[in-house]
C-alpha cells in the first residue's frame, strides 16, 4: 500500500506499509535518528508480530522517516518513530504522526506512546498533537555509563 501525505511539502514522497525487505533501511535510519536505535530483528520481530510499520519514502526512494504501531483491543501504541536529521524540522514527523493516527482502525480509542524525559522536542510535538502526561516510568532508558533515564508516559483520545 502506497499513499503521499497532503500535509507535507515534498512532492512526490510516499509512505509505504514496510515489509521485511525495508527493515534494513529502518534500522540503518534508526541508527542515524537514535542514540539507542531498533537493529534490523526488531523491526523483523515488530513486523512477525502484526505491528504497522511505516516508511517514509522521499521521491527518489531514500528513506526519510520510519513509524511501528501496535494495536490491541481499543488501543495503539507508537513503539518507534525516527526522521532522518537530513529531514528534521520540515514538520514531517507531525505530518506522519497525524496520518497514521487518522487511518487507525475505528475501534481504536486511544493512543499511547513513551518518550525519553530529556527528549524536549519530542515532548513539545506530542503536546501539540494532543497527547497528555499519564505518568513516569523510572529509570527505565538506558544512558551512558551505566545510567537510567525516565520514560515519560503519554496518550491521547482517537
Amino acid at each position: 500500500m502506497t499513499r503521499t501525505l497532503p500535509a507535507l511539502d515534498i512532492p512526490g514522497a510516499h509512505l509505504i506499509a514496510a515489509s521485511a525487505a525495508d527493515c534494513n533501511a529502518m534500522a540503518e535510519l534508526a541508527r542515524r535518528a537514535h542514540s539507542l536505535p531498533w537493529s534490523e530483528k526488531q523491526y523483523r520481530d515488530s513486523l512477525d508480530a502484526g505491528h504497522r510499520c511505516w516508511l517514509l519514502l522521499s521521491p527518489q526512494s531514500e528513506p526519510i522517516a520510519c513509524c511501528v504501531i501496535s494495536t490491541l483491543f481499543d488501543e495503539a501504541e507508537i513503539l518507534d518513530v525516527a526522521v532522518s536529521p537530513d529531514w528534521r524540522r520540515r514538520g514531517i514527523a507531525a505530518a506522519l504522526l497525524t496520518a497514521l493516527i487518522a487511518q487507525l482502525p475505528a475501534e481504536i480509542r486511544r493512543v499511547l506512546l513513551e518518550v525519553r524525559a530529556s527528549n524536549r522536542a519530542a515532548l513539545s510535538l506530542y503536546r501539540k498533537l494532543g497527547f497528555h502526561e499519564d505518568g513516569l516510568r523510572k529509570n527505565y532508558y538506558p544512558v551512558d555509563r551505566g545510567a537510567r533515564e525516565d520514560a515519560v508516559l503519554m496518550s491521547r483520545s482517537r
